[in-house]
Formats: structure tokens, C-alpha cells, sequence
């Protein structure tokens, strides 16, 4: 009888040391959820904050992977030639395919001017971006709406006095790491 109450007694004192395993290993899955939780929003920030200064100095190009029209027709394109470069008070604007027939010997068309009415604003809590300016170029004054996000991730749409809209959709680069090539201007 007594090697039964031993025995009784020693499967419930392994059930409770198991119930406790359960409970700490319970506790350092939370406890790691957690700090990858820490460590994934610390790197968005970070990446927010790299983000936010690029805009800030209003020096980088918007590299385009896509192309698309209002009617949302999206096409893959070369980012090298298709992308909107932003240098200060100045912006390019380019099109183009390897084909290298065009306005501009890329395929497309190239253009740059003085930009005006620039407004940025920035969304700490979702960490997002919106810009909008106007570009005044020798083929006429074009809006631009940029959305970017904490990533750099960005889409462009540019909108001119004439009905129409061509969407650049990419990511933003600092001016000086841009892969871009700047053909002749079309004029």
C-alpha cells in the first residue's frame, strides 16, 4: 500500500514539475513574440526616419518598376529610364524602353523643370508619406502625387493641363545611389 501512495504521489508531483515546464515555455514563447514585436517596429521606425530625411533633402529619384495609366493598366519597365529624379528646386521626368526609338533616343520622353507649390506630409503614426508639387517644363505644367511608405516603396501619379494620367510605381532612392540614365530632353 505505501509503494502505491509513493508512486501516486510521485505522478502528481511530475505532473505539476510538467504543468510548470508548460507555463515557462508558454512564458518564453510570449516573452520572444515580444521582442521580435520590439525588434520589427525599432526597424520600421528606423527605416521611417531614413525615409523621412531623404524626402527632407528633397534629393532622390522615384525608380519605376511599373507604369500604368488611369484606367489602371499596368505594364513592367526598365526603372533605369523610367523614373521622376527630384534634385532640390529641380525635377526630371522621364520615359522610356530599350527599344531607343523616341523623343529622347530611349524610347520615351524626357523633360525637367523648376519645381513649385511642394507640400509634404508625413504620417509618424502609419508611417506614410504624401507629396504633392507642380512641375513647370518647357512641354508644359505637370501635378505630381507621390504616396510613399516607411519602406521607400512609392507611387507617383502625374497629371497635366491635357486629360490623362501616368502612374510611376517603384522605390525611392537617394540621388546619389540612383541606377538612372538621363537622356535628352525633349524640346
Amino acid at each position: 500500500m505505501k509503494t502505491k501512495t509513493i508512486i501516486v504521489a510521485l505522478m502528481f508531483l511530475a505532473t505539476g514539475l510538467s504543468a510548470q515546464d508548460k507555463g515557462t515555455v508558454k512564458e518564453s514563447f510570449k516573452s520572444n513574440r515580444e521582442i521580435r514585436k520590439a525588434q520589427h517596429e525599432a526597424e520600421i521606425q528606423a527605416a521611417f526616419d531614413s525615409t523621412s530625411q531623404l524626402i527632407d533633402s528633397m534629393q532622390f529619384v522615384l525608380e519605376a518598376d511599373y507604369l500604368a495609366n488611369q484606367y489602371g493598366y499596368r505594364i513592367p519597365v526598365n526603372s533605369n529610364l523610367n523614373f521622376i529624379m527630384v534634385n532640390s528646386k529641380k525635377a526630371v521626368l522621364q520615359t522610356g524602353n530599350n527599344s531607343g526609338f523616341g523623343y529622347n533616343g530611349v524610347g520615351g520622353v524626357t523633360t525637367e523643370g523648376q519645381i513649385s507649390n511642394l507640400r509634404v506630409f508625413k504620417n509618424p503614426k502609419r508611417k506614410t508619406f504624401n507629396l504633392s508639387w507642380d512641375v513647370n517644363t518647357p512641354l508644359g505644367t505637370y501635378s505630381i502625387f507621390m504616396d510613399a511608405s516607411a519602406s521607400g516603396r512609392a507611387s507617383a501619379t502625374l497629371s497635366g493641363l491635357w486629360p490623362g494620367k501616368l502612374t510611376y510605381d517603384g522605390y525611392i532612392v537617394p540621388l546619389e545611389q540612383t541606377r538612372t540614365f538621363k537622356a535628352m530632353n525633349t524640346y
